[in-house]
C-alpha cells in the first residue's frame, strides 16, 4: 500500500494500524490514488482518513471504540439517535470472489463464502486484481461476506457543541446501543450531527467479540479446482451399454460437479452431475503384476491420498463386493481389483494387501503393471456414468468438469479429451485353454468362454452370451515364427493333421495359441494365451 501511495505522489501517510498480508497487487490500469485504494480497501477491511494533513488507514478490526457517548442532543422531531438497517433484500448471504492465482501461473482463481442454511442465497461477485493462495482469498471472503450483515447498518446523532466533538476516523460506542461504531461525518452547527456506521466483527477469531452469526462452521464454501479422473471400465454388475465409462471427482471442498462435453458445433451437452467427492489417490510405489482372480498374498498398493481414507474389511465383506477399487496401470488400461486389508502407515498415506487381482477381464493391464505415479480410484458408487453412446465408443471427446453455480470459463473448470467406452464392449477372454493330441497327429483346442454382462449366477448351466453371436479367432504360433489364423463358431476347433502341414509345412512340436472372443460389432476381445507341446 505504501507503494501505491508513493506512486500517486501521497509521501504524508501513516499505516502504522494497518494489519493484512497480501501475495501482491496488480494495477491494471491508469487509476487514481482514490480508486486503487478504495479497491484495495474494500478486499483487507480498512478505512481511512485525513487527520492533519496525514493519511491515517487503519485496520477494521483492530479498531475499538475510544469512548462512549452519553449525552445526545434533543433535535425537534428526531429521536436521540436514528438507526437505520438495510433491508433483508439489500444484504447478500454469499460472496464470490475473483483473484489470481500463482499456483496456477496467475489465471483467474475463485473462493466463495455463503452463510449456512440459506435456500436461495443472494450472491455478491467481487473481483481484485490481487495474487492470492486459495487460504487467502478464502479469508477474505469470509471477512466481506462478515462486512456485509451489518457494514450497513448506520446511526445519526446529535451532541452539543460545548463537548469535545469527535473526529472523522474515530470509533465511538453508543450508551444503550452495541457495537462500536465508525464516524464517517459531522457536520457543525448549534450542535454537532455525526453520521456512523457500525463496524462489523470482523476478525473474531483474533481477539474480536462476538462471532459472525449464521456462518455455520466459518469454512467458506470454496468452490476449487478438483482432482478429476475419467475412467473406461468394464461394464458394472447388473448394468447396461456403456456404462463402463464413469468419472470420479475429488476436491476439497467438494461442491459439486457438473459434466459435459463439447460437440462439433460448440455446443456443450450436460452428461452427469457428480454428487459425492471420489476417493482418489496416486500410487507411491510400483505395484508389479499377480495372480488373475485370486488372493495376492505377495504385492500391496502403496497410495498417497490428498482426502478420505480408507478401511480394512472382512474376507466375507470382500468376496461380497467390498473395497473395489481401479489401478491406471502402464498400458493405459484399469486393472479392476479389491483390497483386504489397509494400513495408514504415514499421514494421508496408505497400504492395501491381501489383493484379489484382476477383476472384470482386466487381467490385460494387470500384466502391464503400474508405476509410481499411477491413478488410484476407490468404486465406491461415488463415480457417475458419463452415458457415452454407441456412436461415441472409442471416438475422442472434450468433456468439461464445472462446479455448479460457475460459469463455464471460471478458472475452477477442468477440460480434457478422452476415449471411453471400449472396455464396457470388450469381450472377456476365454479361460482354461486345452490341446489333445491324437495318435494321428490331429489337435483339438478347446477353451471356456467368458461373458461380460450378467454372468453372476452361479445357478446357471452356462453364461449368457453377451454379445450377437457367438465367434472366435484362435491364432497360433508354431514357436518358428509361421502363425495361422482359424475363426469358429464353438468354443473349441479341431485340426487336422493334414491341415497341419498345409498350414505349417509340418507337425509343430510347440502350439502358442492365442484366442479371442469375437464380438460381430466391436471386434476381438482380450485374448487368452497358453502354449502346449506335442506329446513326443
Amino acid at each position: 500500500m505504501a507503494a501505491i501511495l508513493r506512486d500517486h505522489g501521497i509521501e504524508a501517510h501513516d499505516l502504522s494500524g494497518l494489519e493484512a498480508t497480501l501475495t501482491g497487487w496488480v494495477e491494471t490500469g491508469p487509476y487514481s490514488a482514490r480508486q486503487s485504494l478504495e479497491s484495495l480497501f474494500g478486499l483487507v477491511g480498512a478505512v481511512a482518513h485525513v487527520e492533519d494533513g496525514t493519511l491515517v488507514v487503519r485496520s477494521l478490526d483492530r479498531l475499538r471504540a475510544e469512548g462512549t457517548i452519553t449525552a445526545f442532543v434533543d433535535e425537534d422531531d428526531k429521536p436521540f439517535v436514528e438507526l437505520r438497517r438495510a433491508e433483508a433484500a439489500e444484504t447478500v448471504d454469499a460472496v464470490a470472489l475473483s483473484f489470481l492465482d500463482p499456483w496456477r501461473d496467475y489465471q483467474p482463481g475463485s473462493a466463495e463464502a455463503m452463510r449456512a442454511s440459506v435456500p436461495a442465497p443472494r450472491r455478491r461477485l467481487v473481483s481484485f486484481p490481487a495474487v492470492l493462495d486459495e487460504g487467502e482469498a478464502s479469508a477474505f471472503a469470509a471477512a466481506m461476506l462478515a462486512d456485509g450483515g451489518t457494514v450497513t447498518e448506520v446511526a445519526d446523532f446529535a451532541v452539543p457543541a460545548s463537548d469535545l466533538t469527535p473526529s472523522v476516523g474515530d470509533v465511538l460506542a453508543l450508551e444503550g446501543r452495541s457495537g462500536d461504531w465508525l464516524v464517517t461525518r459531522i457536520e457543525t452547527g448549534l450542535s454537532s450531527r455525526v453520521s456512523t456506521r457500525r463496524l462489523p466483527m470482523r476478525g473474531a477469531g483474533s481477539g474480536g467479540s462476538g462471532t459472525i452469526p449464521d456462518l455455520g462452521s466459518g469454512r467458506p464454501k470454496l468452490a476449487s479446482r478438483p482432482f478429476v479422473a475419467f475412467l473406461d471400465l468394464p461394464l458394472p454388475p447388473g448394468e447396461a451399454g456403456f456404462a463402463g465409462a464413469r468419472i470420479a471427482v475429488s476436491a476439497s471442498p467438494f461442491a459439486g460437479y457438473e459434466v459435459s462435453s463439447l460437440s462439433e458445433d460448440g455446443t456443450l451437452k450436460t452428461r452427469t452431475r457428480v454428487a459425492r467427492p471420489g476417493t482418489l489417490g496416486r500410487l507411491t510405489a510400483a505395484l508389479r503384476p499377480g495372480p488373475e482372480g485370486r488372493i495376492d498374498p505377495a504385492n500391496a498398493i502403496t497410495i498417497a491420498l490428498p482426502r478420505g481414507a480408507l478401511a480394512s474389511i472382512s474376507p466375507a465383506s470382500m468376496l461380497a463386493g467390498g473395497n473395489l477399487c481401479a489401478v491406471q496401470c502402464d498400458d493405459g488400461g484399469f486393472e479392476v481389483l479389491q483390497f483386504e486389508r489397509a494400513e495408514e502407515i504415514a499421514s494421508g498415506e496408505f497400504r492395501l494387501s491381501r489383493l484379489l487381482r484382476a477383476q472384470g477381464g482386466t487381467e490385460d493391464a494387470m500384466a502391464a503393471g503400474a508405476s509410481v505415479g499411477a491413478l488410484f480410484v476407490l468404486l465406491d458408487g461415488a463415480a457417475a456414468s458419463l452415458g457415452i453412446e454407441a456412436a461415441e465408443v472409442g471416438r475422442s471427446i472434450e468433456f468439461r468438469v464445472q462446479p455448479y453455480g460457475r460459469s463455464r470459463d471460471d478458472a475452477s473448470v477442468v477440460a480434457q479429451s478422452h476415449a471411453l467406452g471400449t472396455r464396457s464392449v470388450r469381450p472377456l477372454s476365454p479361460v482354461h485353454l486345452t490341446a489333445r493330441f491324437a495318435a494321428d497327429g490331429a489337435v483339438e483346442l478347446g477353451w471356456v468362454r467368458r461373458t461380460r454382462s450378467g454372468g453372476d449366477n452361479w445357478a446357471a448351466v452356462e453364461v449368457p452370451l453377451g454379445e450377437e453371436a457367438e465367434r472366435y479367432r484362435a491364432v497360433i504360433d508354431d514357436g518358428t515364427g509361421t502363425t495361422a489364423v482359424f475363426e469358429t463358431a464353438e468354443p473349441r476347433i479341431a485340426i487336422s493333421a493334414s491341415e497341419q502341414a498345409a498350414r505349417f509345412g509340418g507337425l509343430p512340436a510347440v502350439f502358442e495359441v492365442s484366442v479371442a472372443q469375437v464380438s460381430p460389432v466391436w471386434g476381438a476381445g482380450t485374448p487368452r494365451r497358453a502354449t502346449f507341446s506335442r506329446p513326443s
